[in-house]
């Protein structure tokens, strides 16, 4: 399973809000699916349009298309849409992932700066 690709059931839940028709005279006008891959390819590998594998399509093509789709509002629609029907259950924040700046513990701000208050007194003693 290509990990770029949309999963069947991920793209029925999207292809009702892809603008263009299913059908032109010569069979399907574009693959609208191949498009979010695409996309799908440049957002997790964060490459130029130019290294988009040609199986995608070609790179010129889906730039027009996703500037194209840009203006016309369809991902910011698309994108609405689905954060409003995210499936949070795998969603998890522990503090192994969250890092606290080293100031926030209380730690000098400055190279032989001034204590915190807390712990002046133990100096002193």
């Amino acid at each position: 399973m290509d990990c770029d690709a949309l999963r069947d059931d991920q793209w029925e839940r999207i292809k009702g809000f892809v603008p263009g028709g299913t059908k032109g005279k010569r069979g399907p006008r574009t693959d609208n699916r191949k498009f979010l891959d695409a996309l799908l390819w440049m957002a997790r590998s964060g490459g130029r349009w130019r290294d988009l594998p040609e199986r995608l399509g070609d790179y010129r093509s889906v730039k027009r298309r996703y500037y194209r789709w840009i203006e016309m509002g369809v991902l910011d629609a698309m994108l609405l849409v689905l954060a409003r029907e995210a499936d949070l259950e795998w969603l998890m924040i522990d503090s192994t992932i969250v890092r606290a700046h080293q100031h926030a513990a209380g730690a000098r701000k400055e190279k032989g700066g001034r204590m915190p208050k807390a712990w002046v007194g133990l100096a002193v003693d």
